[in-house]
């Protein structure tokens, strides 16, 4: 079963993302913030990461950018109660895709599906992040 990390610090959010996509059979391990993500994927391996764009500490967009140097690869998808608008810093990080909160849930899923349908699962830039 593909892994899925899920980068949160709101803890109904969080909730949220585990539960929805558990039963959809994903492997999923929390994190509260960036660092204790980071310091997890030195010595773990996954398959794509959900992360909130403002964390303490380390941003989203930071941690993503971390991710995608190096064997950490993967797609990231972000989430965000802040309307970015840099839609090229975000390509640049590696994030497959956005979602502004309150997110759908079912629309999220189809995302995840497909960025890890991806024969490499390394990101893609098929369209512009909505956020």
């Amino acid at each position: 079963m593909p892994h899925i990390l899920i980068v949160e610090d709101e803890p109904t959010t969080s909730w949220a993302l585990a539960e929805g996509l558990s039963d959809d059979g994903f492997t999923i391990d929390t994190f509260r913030s960036a660092e204790d993500a980071w310091t997890w994927l030195q010595r773990g391996r996954s398959d794509l990461m959900i992360c909130d764009l403002m964390l303490p500490g380390m941003s989203g967009i930071e941690l993503a950018r971390r991710v995608q140097r190096g064997r950490h690869a993967q797609p990231v998808i972000l989430v965000t109660a802040y309307a970015s608008g840099d839609v090229e810093t975000m390509r640049d990080a590696g994030i497959v895709d956005c979602f502004p909160k309150p997110f759908q849930m079912d629309l999220l899923r189809r995302s995840v599906l497909s960025a890890l349908s991806q024969p490499d699962k390394k990101p893609r830039r098929r369209r512009k992040p909505a956020c």
